[in-house]
Protein backbone atom coordinates (compact mmCIF):
# COMPACT_ATOMS: atom_id res chain seq x y z
CA UNK A 1 0.00 0.00 0.00
CA UNK A 2 3.06 2.15 1.16
CA UNK A 3 4.70 2.12 -2.41
CA UNK A 4 1.49 2.51 -4.64
CA UNK A 5 -1.61 4.22 -2.59
CA UNK A 6 -0.62 7.39 -4.22
CA UNK A 7 0.73 6.24 -8.04
CA UNK A 8 -1.53 8.20 -9.95
CA UNK A 9 -3.10 10.76 -7.26
CA UNK A 10 0.58 12.23 -6.58
CA UNK A 11 0.70 13.14 -10.61
CA UNK A 12 -2.17 14.60 -11.11
CA UNK A 13 -2.21 16.30 -7.36
CA UNK A 14 1.29 17.99 -8.80
CA UNK A 15 0.33 18.57 -12.27
CA UNK A 16 3.33 16.65 -13.77
CA UNK A 17 0.55 14.42 -15.71
CA UNK A 18 -0.34 16.91 -17.87
CA UNK A 19 3.37 17.12 -19.45
CA UNK A 20 3.55 13.23 -19.88
CA UNK A 21 0.23 12.05 -20.87
CA UNK A 22 0.69 15.37 -23.64
CA UNK A 23 3.43 12.69 -24.85
CA UNK A 24 2.34 9.58 -24.12
CA UNK A 25 -1.01 7.73 -24.16
CA UNK A 26 -3.12 7.11 -20.70
CA UNK A 27 -2.99 3.19 -21.77
CA UNK A 28 0.20 3.10 -21.46
CA UNK A 29 0.89 5.92 -18.52
CA UNK A 30 -1.18 3.51 -16.55
CA UNK A 31 -0.22 -0.28 -17.24
CA UNK A 32 4.14 1.46 -16.83
CA UNK A 33 3.52 2.65 -13.69
CA UNK A 34 1.48 -1.01 -12.86
CA UNK A 35 4.90 -2.65 -14.37
CA UNK A 36 7.55 -0.33 -12.65
CA UNK A 37 5.96 -1.47 -9.75
CA UNK A 38 5.58 -5.47 -10.34
CA UNK A 39 8.94 -5.34 -11.45
CA UNK A 40 10.52 -3.77 -8.48
CA UNK A 41 8.33 -6.25 -6.17
CA UNK A 42 8.97 -9.56 -7.83
CA UNK A 43 12.72 -8.34 -7.71
CA UNK A 44 12.80 -8.24 -4.18
CA UNK A 45 10.61 -11.14 -3.58
CA UNK A 46 13.11 -12.86 -5.71
CA UNK A 47 16.22 -11.69 -3.72
CA UNK A 48 14.05 -12.80 -0.36
CA UNK A 49 13.80 -16.50 -2.10
CA UNK A 50 17.17 -16.66 -2.46
CA UNK A 51 17.84 -15.70 0.97
CA UNK A 52 15.82 -18.41 2.02
CA UNK A 53 17.24 -20.99 -0.54
CA UNK A 54 20.76 -19.83 1.56
CA UNK A 55 19.36 -20.00 4.81
CA UNK A 56 18.20 -23.83 4.05
CA UNK A 57 21.05 -25.27 2.17
CA UNK A 58 23.53 -23.88 5.03
CA UNK A 59 21.37 -25.26 8.11
CA UNK A 60 21.80 -28.68 6.34
CA UNK A 61 18.16 -29.09 5.14
CA UNK A 62 16.96 -30.61 1.52
CA UNK A 63 16.29 -27.85 -0.96
CA UNK A 64 13.41 -27.58 -3.01
CA UNK A 65 13.75 -25.74 -5.93
CA UNK A 66 10.68 -26.06 -7.72
CA UNK A 67 8.46 -25.38 -4.40
CA UNK A 68 10.28 -22.24 -4.09
CA UNK A 69 9.99 -21.51 -8.09
CA UNK A 70 6.23 -21.70 -7.32
CA UNK A 71 5.95 -20.03 -4.38
CA UNK A 72 7.63 -16.69 -5.97
CA UNK A 73 5.59 -17.26 -8.84
CA UNK A 74 2.43 -16.84 -6.50
CA UNK A 75 3.73 -14.73 -4.06
CA UNK A 76 4.51 -11.88 -6.97
CA UNK A 77 1.05 -12.66 -8.41
CA UNK A 78 -0.49 -11.95 -5.11
CA UNK A 79 1.45 -8.93 -4.51
CA UNK A 80 0.77 -8.13 -8.05
CA UNK A 81 -3.35 -8.13 -7.49
CA UNK A 82 -3.03 -5.74 -4.36
CA UNK A 83 -1.05 -3.38 -6.83
CA UNK A 84 -3.59 -3.23 -9.41
CA UNK A 85 -6.07 -2.39 -6.21
CA UNK A 86 -4.64 0.41 -4.99
CA UNK A 87 -3.36 1.70 -8.34
CA UNK A 88 -7.24 1.65 -8.97
CA UNK A 89 -7.81 3.65 -5.82
CA UNK A 90 -5.37 5.79 -7.11
CA UNK A 91 -6.85 6.42 -10.15
CA UNK A 92 -10.24 7.20 -8.33
CA UNK A 93 -8.99 9.92 -6.09
CA UNK A 94 -8.02 13.40 -6.28
CA UNK A 95 -5.14 13.99 -4.58
CA UNK A 96 -2.31 12.16 -2.14
CA UNK A 97 -4.67 12.26 1.26
CA UNK A 98 -7.81 11.00 -0.36
CA UNK A 99 -5.99 8.31 -2.13
CA UNK A 100 -4.42 7.26 1.44
CA UNK A 101 -7.74 7.50 3.11
CA UNK A 102 -9.34 5.26 0.63
CA UNK A 103 -6.72 2.73 0.98
CA UNK A 104 -6.84 3.01 4.99
CA UNK A 105 -10.76 2.13 4.35
CA UNK A 106 -10.17 -0.76 2.17
CA UNK A 107 -7.74 -2.33 3.93
CA UNK A 108 -9.10 -1.64 7.47
CA UNK A 109 -12.89 -3.19 5.95
CA UNK A 110 -10.34 -6.35 5.17
CA UNK A 111 -9.21 -6.94 8.26
CA UNK A 112 -12.16 -6.01 10.28
CA UNK A 113 -13.92 -9.67 7.98
CA UNK A 114 -10.86 -11.10 9.10
CA UNK A 115 -11.08 -10.46 12.86
CA UNK A 116 -14.55 -11.25 12.60
CA UNK A 117 -13.74 -14.96 10.99
CA UNK A 118 -16.38 -14.22 8.14
CA UNK A 119 -13.77 -14.77 5.48
CA UNK A 120 -15.66 -17.30 2.91
CA UNK A 121 -17.49 -14.65 1.04
CA UNK A 122 -13.69 -12.48 0.78
CA UNK A 123 -13.32 -14.18 -2.07
CA UNK A 124 -15.92 -12.51 -3.88
CA UNK A 125 -14.09 -8.90 -2.97
CA UNK A 126 -10.35 -9.66 -2.20
CA UNK A 127 -7.54 -11.74 -3.30
CA UNK A 128 -6.78 -13.07 0.11
CA UNK A 129 -8.88 -16.01 0.09
CA UNK A 130 -6.92 -17.11 -3.10
CA UNK A 131 -3.77 -15.61 -1.61
CA UNK A 132 -2.91 -16.25 1.92
CA UNK A 133 -5.71 -18.82 2.72
CA UNK A 134 -4.52 -21.14 0.10
CA UNK A 135 -0.73 -20.78 0.91
CA UNK A 136 -0.55 -24.41 2.49
CA UNK A 137 -0.59 -25.70 -1.03
CA UNK A 138 2.91 -25.60 -1.25
CA UNK A 139 3.55 -27.68 2.27
CA UNK A 140 5.53 -30.35 1.71
CA UNK A 141 7.12 -31.59 -1.72
CA UNK A 142 6.13 -31.38 -5.03
CA UNK A 143 4.23 -34.72 -5.32
CA UNK A 144 2.11 -33.10 -2.50
CA UNK A 145 0.82 -30.18 -4.28
CA UNK A 146 -3.00 -30.18 -5.65
CA UNK A 147 -2.11 -28.41 -9.10
CA UNK A 148 -5.36 -28.03 -10.09
CA UNK A 149 -6.21 -25.63 -6.75
CA UNK A 150 -2.85 -24.04 -7.30
CA UNK A 151 -4.34 -23.62 -11.48
CA UNK A 152 -7.48 -22.16 -10.03
CA UNK A 153 -5.80 -19.76 -7.46
CA UNK A 154 -3.25 -18.67 -9.94
CA UNK A 155 -6.27 -17.71 -12.98
CA UNK A 156 -8.06 -16.01 -10.11
CA UNK A 157 -5.42 -13.51 -9.33
CA UNK A 158 -4.96 -12.74 -12.96
CA UNK A 159 -8.47 -12.23 -13.05
CA UNK A 160 -8.14 -10.00 -10.21
CA UNK A 161 -5.31 -8.19 -11.72
CA UNK A 162 -6.93 -7.47 -14.91
CA UNK A 163 -10.46 -6.58 -13.89
CA UNK A 164 -8.75 -3.60 -11.14
CA UNK A 165 -6.39 -2.77 -14.18
CA UNK A 166 -9.48 -2.66 -16.50
CA UNK A 167 -11.15 -0.36 -13.87
CA UNK A 168 -8.32 2.18 -13.04
CA UNK A 169 -7.69 2.48 -17.29
CA UNK A 170 -11.35 3.29 -17.67
CA UNK A 171 -11.77 5.35 -14.61
CA UNK A 172 -8.21 7.29 -15.63
CA UNK A 173 -9.15 7.64 -19.04
CA UNK A 174 -12.14 9.27 -18.43
CA UNK A 175 -10.71 11.72 -15.73
CA UNK A 176 -9.92 14.92 -17.07
CA UNK A 177 -7.18 16.19 -16.09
Amino acid sequence: MIASFDTLSNEVETGSIRYIISKIDRTSFVLGKFLALFIVFVFALFVITIINLLYTYFSNNTIQLGIAALFWGFSSLYLGSFISIFLFISSLSENNRTSLLMSIVFLGILFFFLIQGNDSFLKYFTPYFYGIKNINTFGGSLQNIEYLKLFKNTFALIIYETIFLSMSLFAFKRRDL
